[in-house]
């Protein structure tokens, strides 16, 4: 028997998606889900299955090759997930939580030089925003339409 597994979206090289796109890349031990931010200018990828290993957060990578075939998603949503109860407010957020506030959604992730940067899901960009005054979920997914009524859905483990 041979099985095929489906995943959504179409190969596309990096450099055509922009900022806030979600993607699909080949990492060391499996595929890597990220976000095409833009901090400074310089286009990264917030890693949104890989976790910082000494505090949880959320790893921007800057090494990726712009030429890279990735599979993109078009369409995909973050948003939280489990009961609403669980979305939480307070300046002490866990790693990797899903900020929410003013209809859009943020994430933090770890730079190369260790500080923390803000970025806005839906745009990709770099925000100057301060997540500590809104509210915030330590669950949440990334959904992905694929028509006819199919979703795909990628669930972040909290760290």
């Amino acid at each position: 028997m041979i099985l095929d597994l489906h995943r959504p979206g179409r190969t596309t090289r990096l450099d055509r998606l922009a900022p806030g796109s979600v993607y699909l890349i080949a990492g060391r031990d499996g595929p890597d889900l990220a976000l095409v931010v833009q901090r400074e200018g310089r286009r990264e990828a917030l890693l949104l299955n890989r976790r910082h290993a000494v505090d949880g957060h959320l790893r921007v990578a800057s090494e990726i090759a712009p030429e890279a075939d990735v599979l993109a998603l078009p369409g995909a949503v973050l948003a939280p997930s489990g009961a609403l109860a669980d979305v939480a407010h307070g300046v002490t957020a866990a790693p990797a939580a899903l900020h929410l506030g003013d209809g859009r959604a943020y994430l933090r992730g770890r730079i190369s030089d260790g500080r923390l940067a803000t970025y806005d899901v839906g745009t990709g960009r770099a925000s100057a925003i301060d997540p500590g005054d809104l509210p915030w979920a330590r669950g949440w997914r990334v959904m992905v339409p694929e028509g006819r009524g199919v979703v795909t859905v990628y669930e972040a483990e909290p760290g």
